[in-house]
């Protein structure tokens, strides 16, 4: 085995993207970006929904309000970001990638939010 050979396998092994070892074209990286965007809006919703079932009825208001803010942000901050891209073929990869990545963390916060402690003042019931 060569060793270009060795460091694809490791890597993809790794799941990293080893783009100078392997030919892609950025079709195929707008369509795996496509994916990650889908599976962390998966997962975004998924925790979203457990959330807001362990919360009263006036806090699920508070969040959903809170969220669809959250979503104008997302959406908004992602088109500033990719913007330098604006028209190019690799816009749809970047724009995925914020998508991906904001959703990740809001992920997080609201599993935070979810996961409080009894008593803690700064979490919503």
């Amino acid at each position: 085995m060569t060793q270009t050979l060795k460091l694809v396998v490791i890597a993809a092994g790794a799941g990293l993207l080893a783009s100078a070892a392997t030919a892609q074209t950025q079709s195929q990286l707008n369509a795996t970006a496509a994916r990650e965007q889908q599976a962390a809006d998966r997962a975004l919703n998924s925790q979203y929904t457990a959330t807001m079932n362990q919360l009263s009825p006036s806090s699920r208001t508070l969040l959903r309000n809170a969220q669809r803010a959250w979503i104008t942000f997302r959406d908004q901050q992602c088109r500033y970001e990719s913007s330098a891209v604006q028209g190019g073929s690799a816009q749809p990869m970047v724009l995925s990638g914020c998508i991906a990545r904001l959703s990740n963390e809001r992920t997080r916060e609201l599993r935070r939010l979810g996961q409080c402690e009894e008593g803690d003042l700064a979490c919503p019931r």
